[in-house]
């Protein structure tokens, strides 16, 4: 998997650059399908998420070549997260939607990851009933992939205003002793929103700029813009109008650049 996870998505599924082999079972590699996954996480993890959606959009036309199911799998799936990456949910939505259909043609089960990318893609596009609905139909045994649904769960929850659902979503997160700096970012802002809808203000600032700081050394600039926003909405309802102000023009600032780079 990829070292650099994206804002509200998964991390990339990993393939190795290598050069064209045969193994012992006499199965060639498909070098041109290597490189486009290669050079699409390369340019993902540079944050150049249109460069990486057309690199992996290469691989997925060689995994069709290819009658591949594993190949469609793990370039479709990469290509919704590039999508997600550069803020194109509708676009993310109809890859899953393709993949999906092209794994079920094969008979090949789709798995848990599309679903996800899903839901992230319904909570971009503000339908968090629909983000919900997903997640409650999700079933995985990976740690990393529930540790997803949880948090996605919990902004879907915030969205739609239901609490309790975002302190569930919030305990079903894990609670290792050394978490991850994805895990922190992620149960940080989910603190925050509880926190804001709890009315503790100072609480919720404190854990949006926590959310903010782990995210940005990730490179997770929307994420971190999101970070931002919850800070803002602290701060504003603790009548911080003006430091309200300044979190939602760094949020702006930070995503204007973002979508001129993507």
């Amino acid at each position: 998997m990829s070292l650099r996870h994206v804002v509200l998505g998964v991390a990339l599924t990993g393939l190795a650059a290598c050069g064209a082999h045969e193994d012992s079972a006499g199965i060639r590699t498909d070098q041109d399908y290597a490189n486009a996954m290669d050079v699409g996480r390369e340019s993902f993890d540079m944050t150049r998420a249109k460069q990486a959606e057309s690199q992996f959009r290469t691989a997925y036309d060689r995994a069709l070549l290819r009658d591949d199911s594993q190949a469609i799998r793990d370039s479709g799936y990469n290509m919704g997260i590039a999508q997600l990456d550069a803020d194109e949910a509708q676009a993310a939505l109809k890859t899953t939607a393709r993949t999906r259909q092209d794994l079920v043609l094969r008979g090949a089960t789709p798995g848990p990851g599309l679903a996800l990318i899903d839901m992230a893609a319904y909570c971009r596009l503000g339908q968090f009933q629909q983000a919900l609905a997903i997640g409650r139909q999700v079933q995985t045994d990976d740690p990393a992939l529930a540790e997803r649904r949880a948090f996605l769960t919990g902004l879907a929850a915030d969205g739609v205003g239901d609490t309790g659902a975002l302190v569930s979503a919030r305990n079903a997160l894990p609670h290792s002793s050394k978490p991850p700096a994805l895990e922190q970012a992620d149960q940080a802002e989910l603190d925050s929103r509880l926190a804001l809808r709890q009315n503790a203000f100072s609480q919720a600032e404190k854990a949006a700029l926590e959310a903010v700081t782990l995210r940005r050394n990730m490179l997770d600039y929307r994420g971190m813009a999101r970070g931002l926003d919850c800070a803002a909405n602290a701060a504003r309802a603790s009548g911080q109008t003006e430091r309200a102000a300044a979190y939602a023009q760094r949020a702006a600032e930070s995503r204007a650049q973002v979508t001129e780079k993507s």
